[in-house]
């Protein structure tokens, strides 16, 4: 991955600052209304990504004054009228890292994250429009084939039993994955995320019934421009609301896989899920893949007021069909991911999706101020016949396991409901000495790493 300049984020920074005067009027206006609502999102794991943002919407709405003007108006970087609404929303950041380590071998730097780069620069549209809701958002510096546009989806609310959402989105599957990338506990998802799909074109139903919250969808592929990209697949969460402030999910997911054929002594790409660390580090290589692929997790979430601890675990397996050297059918590859994390905000405000300032700094308060702290890990393997020799080629019938675990500890600061800086810890090892950065040294392998967050509020 190659450096990218941040001279985008210091302006966005330096214009922040510049109508800081507005945006404190945003800060204050939206204090009161989560005020008003409070933000339960810290009590119920994630459908899906865009059904949670039209929920949170439609809360606010509802809450505001019912002598509000019945005719569109601007209220910050949104337009109004009753319980309709257009806003822009957005956000850019700015990662930094500091290895006191290097790759053997890796004289450029290419097989870690950048030092420094322009992460993402969001931007998009969100409405909702009586029982009618809309998003587009796209980022146009994310280089990856078929993937500058994120979100483009129109749903529709029956009730609040039964919703439908169609377009292009996150597939209702895994915690982490559902959690937007401006409101991570850390620059970087837990490793298991790379067990989970990405957006691609689709339909699905959510809702609640009682105490349980639902969602399931089919979709055209688990990732849309990815080369690793499955066929039709459908998925589906559940979670149940076991106690205040605890809930406790479900996702499941399965979907086929088509192997390239192979055109003369040419090898196609495989398809397979790779591993790779916090760091950027590719611990475990994409193996040749066709057939099923299905994954399967379960996650918690536990909040009171401005503490949050949330634990996950997933499993994917693919087929190998036809997959082995001269064409056999092989064992298939398992992968498993693990991670149990937990928040608290020094400053007291309430941990929900996201940490809302009492006073932001350019109001003359002191912002807020969380501390954070995880511990995670995976692993892939065979689900063969463990004995005899393992190798380490993509069409090997008994490949070497590979694992990887990290500790992160850190602090996030939020100066206003638009700026946010995160800063951490992280110590990184392998299971297998053979595979590591330094061949022979498991680790511990340390990195700092940073970002500045800034967001349209």
């Amino acid at each position: 991955m190659s450096h990218k300049p941040l001279s985008g984020l210091f302006t966005m920074t330096v214009l922040a600052c510049l109508v800081s005067p507005a945006w404190a009027a945003s800060d204050s206006t939206t204090k009161t209304v989560a005020a008003k609502t409070g933000d339960e999102s810290s009590e119920a794991p994630q459908l899906t990504e865009n059904a949670d943002k039209t929920k949170r919407v439609r809360a606010k709405d509802d809450k505001t004054d019912p002598s509000k003007p019945e005719h569109w108006h601007r209220d910050g970087f949104a337009l109004k009228k009753g319980n309709s609404k257009v806003e822009i929303a957005g956000y850019i950041q700015g990662d930094f890292r500091h290895f006191d380590w290097s790759v053997r071998g890796d004289e450029t730097g290419a097989d870690l994250f950048p030092t420094r780069e322009l992460r993402r620069a969001r931007l998009g549209v969100q409405a909702v429009l009586g029982h009618v809701s809309l998003e587009i958002a796209a980022d146009p510096r994310d280089s990856q084939a078929g993937s500058h546009l994120k979100d483009a989806t129109v749903g529709y609310q029956f009730s609040k039993h039964f919703n439908l959402l169609a377009g292009h989105f996150k597939p209702p599957f895994s915690q982490e994955f559902l959690t937007s990338a401006s409101k991570t506990d850390f620059v970087e998802r837990a490793p298991l995320a790379d067990l989970a799909p990405d957006r691609d074109w689709g339909a699905a139903a959510t809702g609640e019934v009682g105490k349980l919250e639902y969602a399931i969808g089919v979709f055209a592929g688990d990732g849309n421009g990815a080369q690793q990209r499955s066929k039709t697949s459908g998925a589906g969460r559940l979670s149940v609301h076991v106690l205040k402030g605890f809930s406790i999910a479900g996702s499941f997911m399965q979907g086929k896989v088509q192997a390239d054929p192979r055109v003369g002594a040419v090898e196609p790409s495989a398809k397979g899920t790779s591993g790779k660390a916090l760091s950027g580090f590719t611990f475990w290589n994409r193996a040749h893949v066709n057939g099923t692929r299905q994954r399967r997790g379960v996650d918690f979430t536990y909040g009171r007021g401005p503490f949050r601890v949330r634990g996950e675990w997933l499993r994917e397996q693919e087929n190998r069909d036809g997959q082995g050297s001269t064409g056999q059918n092989i064992p298939d590859i398992r992968g498993q991911g693990w991670a149990v994390g937990g928040s608290y905000v020094l400053t007291g405000e309430k941990k929900g999706s996201t940490v809302e300032p009492t006073k932001s700094v350019f109001q003359g308060g002191k912002g807020a101020l969380e501390v954070v702290a995880r511990a995670e890990g995976s692993k892939f393997d065979d689900t063969g016949d463990p004995s005899g020799f393992a190798g380490y080629g993509n069409r090997a019938r008994n490949i070497a396991p590979s694992g990887y675990k990290a500790l992160e500890a850190g602090v996030n600061y939020w100066a206003s409901n638009f700026l946010k800086f995160q800063g951490s810890a992280l110590w990184e090892s392998y299971n297998d000495p053979l595979i590591a950065p330094v061949p022979g040294n498991k680790g511990r392998y340390f990195t700092l790493v940073g970002r500045i967050q800034v967001m349209i509020p």
